[in-house]
């Protein structure tokens, strides 16, 4: 098949389709660039192997953004994270409403050793994942990325 137009008309449909696709690269990356204005933080992971893995962390200290989370966040740069700060050390539970990309959530205790690693919690899912002792921190980093950089049970963060 074969559209005939003219070039006004191919510019127009140009122009539509670049207004309209800025419109949506916007609206996918509105969630990320809201959370531009929280307070971020550079953290490390020190695993068994000796390696240090930096994260660049958007910091969820209140209750609200710790609510609020990565909900909406399309997608996460590899080095970035969400550090979920307690003031006091509980059993933390966390689920993934509204959370459209897969996590590693790393439950980190008052020592900042990691004592829990959920792998890939699922995008959307209401079943809650609880900490089960209780707990200081949880960084939520892209799903599967625990296991690529080799991260486990007993590893420290540092903070900076």
């Amino acid at each position: 098949m074969q559209i005939d137009m003219s070039s006004t008309q191919l510019k127009k449909l140009l122009m539509f389709l670049l207004i309209t696709s800025s419109f949506v690269v916007k609206a996918e990356n509105f969630a990320l660039d809201e959370l531009e204005s929280w307070e971020k933080n550079i953290i490390q992971i020190s695993n068994s192997s000796g390696n240090f893995h930096k994260f660049e962390v958007y910091i969820a200290d209140t209750k609200s953004k710790r609510k609020k989370g990565l909900m909406h966040v399309e997608s996460l740069p590899r080095n970035y994270g969400m550090l979920l700060k307690f003031d006091t050390p509980r059993i933390a539970s966390i689920w993934m409403k509204n959370t459209y990309i897969g996590l590693d959530l790393l439950f980190i205790d008052k020592n900042q050793t990691i004592i829990k690693i959920h792998n890939d919690a699922k995008p959307l899912n209401l079943k809650s994942i609880s900490s089960k002792l209780k707990i200081k921190w949880v960084l939520e980093i892209n799903g599967g990325l625990a296991e690529d950089l080799e991260i486990n049970l007993g590893d420290k963060i540092i903070f900076f």
